[in-house]
């Protein structure tokens, strides 16, 4: 069986596109009897295992994929070079509990108190242990030592990972921002986060994974990966204004890996003109079935967005739809997302005085019953390597209205036929592509279907199959 890895910073509850393409991947690569798709976690605190474990529950993530954190991918390096596990809990001669709560005292002193709780992952135990002025703050998972987290009086933080009670990796950060971190299994001490991630990423024991890295976050990480690397180019390389971004532009023309994925032909051919690619540039489209019809009549423009208005103008749309709300009384306007922008988009909703017809609905874990009993869906961008929110309105016959930019848009709208393109920041010509819409609804849903077959979720097991095939026997398929 081959290993198939995904790489995330941390995994939320929620997600963008990027997010839900990766996900796509592991769930369509665990159906596959051949493949052991594997979410590797950089982040290795408990509420990761209980996001995940949610995910799992909720069916977001298939149950065939399996989540190793950092640390738990490096515990057999650690084994191996015989790291001891931790046994530094204090000595105590009696016990008392009271519901959830466990004190341990020596001597009718209270030494380390526990307070346990049944969860999906297992029985947690947070366990806080005084030590002279501080408080050493440990989780246990089914009563092994899981993390310790120590708050110092000059507002760093210190974080040890364990992994069935053997220390793995020791961070100290202020705030967000990374200060200094030890690799436990060498010793090694690194005062960058990149190459303390690094140090510990070569220590990981897999069977010659195939490893997918998404975009510049994670990429730097290629060049200590042991066995076939991808790159998902899930963004543009260029600005809004068309200029070639520096750091993408490093990043294709030096990553080092097998093979470079886009999810649009139009993508393909723009990176291959304006960059030289250090790897064969592929295309795997992404993918999106159908929900099951709801029976009800479609009403409403809707907005799925995460609502980041710099690179998300919903503002612009609010703006267009006040335009024309008056000639469709029947028409609202629901915004589905959270995101910095939110405050922005409710104060200029109270501003244009259209609270009765704008809502902002937050966020949805069903976008695809969204866009079943909408009229159109409208879909504001400034640069779109793909827009899975496009496909998924289409396949389920939402007619989209969306900002003329590449690559996704450009590639699955037909003006006049499933939807419309407007030119970005163009709020008067917006607002005549929602009356358009509006006023011819059934004609726009009805073309929906147009350019779906490229896009079956058949169509995608295949083009991943064909591509880690490959680059496990040394090579890269075309794929699409």
């Amino acid at each position: 069986m081959t290993q198939v890895v995904s790489i995330f910073e941390r995994i939320g509850l929620g997600g963008g596109g990027k997010v839900k393409a990766v996900l796509h991947r592991m769930n369509a690569l665990s159906e596959m009897a051949e493949f052991d798709a594997i979410l590797l976690n950089l982040d290795h605190s408990p509420s990761q295992k209980l996001n995940f474990a949610e995910l799992q529950a909720n069916g977001t993530i298939a149950r065939k994929v399996r989540m190793l954190t950092l640390p738990e991918a490096c515990y057999t390096a650690a084994r191996e070079a015989g790291v001891q596990p931790f046994t530094g809990f204090p000595e105590f001669d009696r016990i008392k509990t009271k519901g959830s709560k466990t004190t341990y005292f020596k001597n009718d002193t209270p030494v380390m108190v526990d307070k346990t709780r049944q969860t999906p992952i297992g029985t947690v135990t947070r366990r806080n242990v005084p030590d002279d002025s501080r408080d050493l703050n440990y989780t246990l998972i089914d009563g092994a030592v899981y993390q310790l987290v120590l708050h110092n009086a000059d507002g760093t933080m210190e974080t040890t990972d364990y992994v069935n009670a053997l220390p793995i990796r020791w961070t100290k950060s202020r705030g967000r921002e990374f200060v200094i971190g030890k690799n436990l299994i060498t010793d090694t001490i690194c005062r960058m986060h990149r190459i303390h991630r690094q140090n510990l990423f070569e220590m990981i024991a897999l069977e010659n994974p195939v490893v997918f890295f998404d975009g510049v976050t994670s990429a730097y990480l290629a060049s200590v990966t042991k066995g076939p690397r991808a790159l998902f180019l899930h963004a543009d390389h260029r600005s809004p204004v068309g200029k070639i971004v520096p750091r993408s532009k490093f990043l294709i023309e030096n990553f080092k890996g097998e093979v470079i994925i886009t999810s649009t032909d139009v993508h393909k051919a723009k990176i291959e003109t304006d960059v030289i690619p250090a790897a064969d540039v592929h295309v795997i489209p992404h993918f999106c079935e159908s929900g099951q019809p709801s029976g009800v009549e479609r009403k409403h423009l809707v907005t799925v967005s995460r609502l980041e208005l710099t690179g998300k103008p919903i503002h612009d749309c609010i703006e267009a739809f006040c335009l024309i709300k008056d000639d469709f009384p029947d028409v609202d306007y629901l915004i589905y997302g959270v995101g910095a922008g939110q405050q922005q988009l409710s104060d200029q909703i109270s501003r244009l005085a259209c609270e009765d017809r704008v809502t902002l609905a937050g966020y949805t874990k069903d976008p695809l019953a969204v866009f079943q009993n909408a009229l159109a869906s409208v879909y504001p961008t400034t640069t779109e390597g793909f827009g899975l929110s496009i496909l998924e309105a289409l396949a389920n016959g939402c007619p989209v209205i969306s900002n003329d930019v590449n690559y996704g848009p450009r590639e699955m709208i037909k003006p006049g036929k499933n939807g419309e393109l407007v030119p970005l920041g163009n709020i008067p010509e917006t607002a005549q592509a929602m009356r358009r819409v509006l006023l011819e609804p059934n004609r726009y849903q009805q073309g929906t279907s147009i350019g779906l077959d490229r896009y079956t979720r058949q169509a995608y097991l295949s083009n991943y199959r064909s591509i880690v095939n490959k680059l496990v026997a040394g090579g890269a398929a075309g794929t699409d």
